[in-house]
């Protein structure tokens, strides 16, 4: 029975904004921003602005194909590609990749939380902080997609007031001396820093993985990916100008707490602390938002018969892919307690940027190699236009890619070559019980 039951739609726009602008907020801004003083000074802010058309071309994409009958189902960039070009192992070894680099994410995220409530209880140990919140937001995942989004949308919602309470006061506190020189390691610690910083917006597609579950998602989806992202990338400018013109860019690069060193130099201390409690709620909501991704990564593999089927299973009682979330959940604790988390974020950033490359290339080819399901699209431009934006935002990518792959080639390949004797077992196995590839590639809901 319980293979037979899928997965629910009681997702609204509000969890969804909730879900995306919140993973958006929490990955960069606390984290990588004020680290990057250091390679970029106080241009820091102009890097976010110079990132934002290509976020945004980047973006396109995912809201073109969500508003296919694609946007019906999970699978996000996997279901995209596979579909476009008709081929399900180019799909597969792409999210194959994203699907450990979110788990990584996932557990630096949480060690990041750990680190940041120090704010409160020094001499915490961050590590089993870390597994405390990520076994927490583990269960609230596995109980119901609705818990999950009310959740969410009361974290994002305190993530809110505390960027408000953070960036107001201090746009009348900028002191523009800190702006000079603007740009004290020139204009190549900028495009050094563009890489990094791009990181600040990983995650932005796991609304993507929200196809199965968000009511009307083939409509709402493709409008909030738009919305939230450029919502995203004003707050990220704001944020960021507020404070490297409050704080020196070099004080800002010491620190592990910037966001929280800069409503320290500017606020009293009840509403210093509402921005840390702000940036603790920025983690958990990147921490319950990624937790969420992997396991529907797994369960559209699963649904193509490409992993083993069992992986498509979801609870009876709460409709939420169990056994996947609690793959997810337990490699997560296993990378936090081996301490083998920043090899991993070097993997979650190669393997972002060679996902985004080729998701850009499937919409670039869209119109030439799939028409029928580009005619499907509610969200089209003009195919020059489509073809223009998707070139600019694989040209990134690529820079992006070959200034950082040689330091985790051999982990990529080891990694793929896993993926690949699984892929080609379950598809083995697959076409001994009758199952016909050539059909799947043509299905565009699995839903």
């Amino acid at each position: 029975m319980a293979q037979m039951l899928g997965l629910k739609r009681d997702l609204g726009p509000l969890q969804v904004y909730a879900t995306i602008i919140g993973t958006l907020i929490g990955a960069g801004i606390f984290v990588v921003t004020g680290k990057m003083g250091e390679i970029a000074g106080p241009a820091v802010p102009i890097v976010y602005i110079l990132l934002a058309p290509v976020i945004l071309t980047t973006a396109l994409a995912y809201a073109i194909f969500m508003s296919t009958p694609l946007g019906r189902s999970p699978g996000g960039a996997y279901m995209h590609i596979s579909r476009t070009f008709r081929n399900l192992y180019f799909g597969y070894i792409m999210m194959w990749l994203k699907w450990i680099a979110f788990i990584g994410a996932v557990g630096v995220l949480s060690v990041s939380f750990a680190e940041y409530l120090k704010f409160f209880f020094p001499g915490l140990n961050s590590v089993v902080v870390a597994s405390v919140i990520l076994i927490f937001f583990y269960v609230i995942n596995l109980v119901g997609v609705r818990i999950y989004g009310w959740v969410e949308t009361v974290m994002f919602l305190i993530l809110l007031v505390s960027i408000l309470v953070l960036v107001v006061p201090g746009l009348f506190t900028v002191n523009l001396e800190y702006y000079k020189p603007l740009l004290p390691y020139g204009w190549g610690g900028v495009l050094k820093a563009m890489a990094p910083i791009f990181f600040a917006y990983a995650g932005f597609e796991a609304i993507a993985q929200l196809g199965g579950e968000t009511k009307d998602s083939e409509k709402t989806l493709p409008k909030i990916f738009i919305l939230g992202v450029s919502a995203s990338v004003i707050i990220y400018f704001f944020m960021s100008f507020v404070a490297f013109g409050n704080v020196p860019y070099l004080e800002l690069a010491k620190s592990d707490m910037a966001m929280a060193v800069v409503a320290g130099k500017y606020l009293p201390f009840g509403a210093a602390g509402i921005v840390a409690i702000g940036a603790l709620m920025a983690f958990t909501c990147s921490i319950n938002s990624g937790l969420l991704v992997p396991p529907r990564i797994l369960y559209a593999f699963a649904k193509d018969y490409i992993t083993p089927h069992i992986l498509v299973q979801v609870n009876e009682r709460f409709r939420t892919p169990h056994i996947n979330l609690t793959i997810t959940a337990v490699v997560a604790l296993i990378l936090i307690w081996t301490k083998s988390l920043w090899v991993m974020l070097d993997i979650a950033l190669q393997a972002m940027f060679i996902l985004y490359f080729f998701h850009s290339l499937a919409m670039v080819a869209l119109p030439f190699v799939n028409k029928e399901l580009w005619e499907s699209a509610r969200v089209k431009l003009p195919v020059p236009l489509v073809v223009i934006f998707g070139l600019i935002s694989m040209a990134f990518m690529a820079y992006f890619t070959a200034g950082m792959i040689a330091g985790v080639i051999d982990l990529f390949v080891i990694w793929i070559i896993v993926g690949t004797a699984l892929y080609v077992y379950s598809v083995w196995k697959g076409k001994q019980e009758g199952i016909d590839y050539s059909k799947i590639v043509t299905t565009w809901e699995t839903e």
